[in-house]
């Protein structure tokens, strides 16, 4: 009986993965998540930042990588809002903007945040770290003095308190990373030669590369992947999409071990039974 452990059907495989995966979506289960001490950083220094505060995200990934990043953005965006703390976006990559919009749209609307006011999204600005250089001596300029509709600047109330980028200006840069351009030229040319906080959130494969940046402290805090997203939204005490895709993954996970159980009783019955037989 054992024996036929060894060879389930592949499509009962199929069907209780995909179970697995969408249950936790409709009915959440809310796994324990333990808090990992970069994120716990993160949320400690945005908890300390002055109410008015005004923040640079830099959002420099591509849809590949908003699986990951779109759910760190929505936290630490919904988290500024309720703390009353002011975001400008930005992105040296094309799609970053078009993404950080369809997140942070939504929140500021539903917290009752004022688009120009609260926050700003300047949208892409090409050039890489030419960019960059630029806008660190004149915003508006590196800009073309216009957001990511072509509004001028001189039409944002935020933008007029934001004409360069200094430690009085602006208190932290927070760089949402999947590759270059993205947190490392942030650091060499903003945050490391001005003393402005650095903190990032990266896709998971990313993180070992940031790890002595955060030991030297030349960044004060960084969310890893899904998982630092769903931790988070824990330490903010309102899970969503992050806490949900985590209970998914790890219930796929724990499907993937218990048929790997499975399969490894059954070899074992199927190798003792034939040992039992030739006796």
């Amino acid at each position: 009986m054992l024996e036929k452990l060894e060879r389930v059907d592949r499509r009962i495989i199929f069907l209780v993965l995909a179970l697995a995966l969408i249950i936790p979506l409709f009915a959440p289960i809310g796994l324990p998540l333990t808090i990992s001490p970069p994120t716990r950083a993160f949320y400690e220094v945005m908890e300390s930042l002055p109410e008015g505060s005004i923040l640079w995200f830099g959002c420099e990934y591509s849809p590949g990588a908003s699986g990951e990043l779109n759910p760190q953005l929505a936290a630490v965006f919904r988290h500024a809002m309720s703390r009353n703390l002011r975001v400008i976006l930005f992105s040296l990559w094309q799609d970053g903007p078009v993404l950080a919009r369809s997140v942070v749209d939504p929140i500021a609307e539903e917290m009752g945040k004022v688009y120009g006011v609260d926050y700003v999204n300047l949208g892409y600005k090409p050039g890489g770290v030419s960019a960059l250089r630029t806008i660190l001596h004149d915003v508006w300029a590196g800009c073309a003095n216009v957001d990511i509709d072509g509004t001028a600047l001189s039409e944002l109330p935020l933008m007029s308190e934001v004409r360069a980028i200094d430690p009085d200006t602006i208190k932290a840069v927070i760089v949402f990373s999947s590759g270059s351009p993205g947190d490392g030229d942030y650091l060499t040319y903003w945050t490391e030669p001005l003393g402005i906080i650095l903190m990032s959130g990266q896709v998971a494969v990313q993180v070992p590369t940031r790890m002595p940046q955060l030991q030297s402290g030349q960044q004060k805090g960084l969310i890893p992947g899904l998982s630092g997203a769903a931790e988070y939204e824990t330490l903010m005490g309102k899970p969503s999409t992050a806490t949900q895709l985590m209970d998914c993954q790890s219930m796929a996970h724990l499907a993937i071990i218990i048929f790997l159980i499975i399969g490894n009783i059954g070899y074992l019955a199927t190798v003792f039974g034939k040992k039992g037989g030739k006796e």
